[in-house]
């Protein structure tokens, strides 16, 4: 599903940058561009963040 329209950029996208370490919304605009032209899909690519916070934590924590 595209998240950010005005960059073509998927959800699964975004969350192949949290995988790989983005966990700020700058770090999103700066590994795909979401969320850098209209910012109408801010609020989404925030709440995936926040939603991938344990995740993320946990699977750092176990290297």
């Amino acid at each position: 599903m595209l998240v950010c329209i005005c960059k073509g950029v998927s959800d699964r996208r975004i969350t192949e940058e949290i995988r790989r370490g983005a966990c700020t919304l700058r770090q999103i605009q700066d590994g795909c561009e979401a969320g850098t032209d209209c910012k109408c899909c801010v609020r989404q690519i925030r709440q995936m963040l926040a939603s991938s916070g344990p995740a993320r934590q946990s699977a750092s924590e176990s290297r």
